[in-house]
């Protein structure tokens, strides 16, 4: 078995390895996971703090060693004495910062960003996707989940 991380703010564990899987769980960023089987982009885990098992996209699984610095634990979870959030390191792991963000600004003047802004800070329940997929008849391959 591989050990991983997960590398998104919040990685959704799938019943089925399929976005319109049955959401089991949110996985926050640092987690490690075992991988004991990859398919088609996925990756069936084992998270090695619950012992849980489902479905996560590959994209949100780094297989390189990770250490979280700061007052991190590995979980994401913050202690006292810290200097970053939970979303600054997700960002930073993606090469993604403030400064990265404010300098495509600088050379993109005319876009307008409060959108953008607005779309991190929407939400929708997995209820509702899983009502969305039922009445738009969408189905994982295979079967209704």
């Amino acid at each position: 078995m591989k050990i991983a991380n997960i590398i998104v703010k919040q990685g959704a564990l799938r019943s089925q390895p399929s976005f319109i899987g049955q959401m089991l769980t949110n996985l926050s960023y640092g987690e490690s996971v075992e991988i004991s089987q990859e398919a088609n982009g996925w990756a069936k885990i084992r998270v090695i703090k619950t012992g849980q098992t489902g479905w996560v996209h590959l994209s949100a699984l780094s297989k390189d060693a990770m250490t979280l610095k700061s007052g991190f634990s590995n979980s994401g979870n913050s202690t006292l004495n810290h200097s970053a959030t939970t979303d600054e390191l997700a960002l930073a792991g993606k090469g993604f910062n403030k400064q990265v963000e404010n300098q495509y600004k600088s050379r993109n003047p005319n876009i307008d960003f409060s959108w953008i802004d607005k779309m991190e800070h929407l939400t929708i329940s997995d209820i509702e996707i899983q009502r969305f997929l039922q009445e738009g008849q969408v189905y994982p391959i295979g079967g209704q989940s």
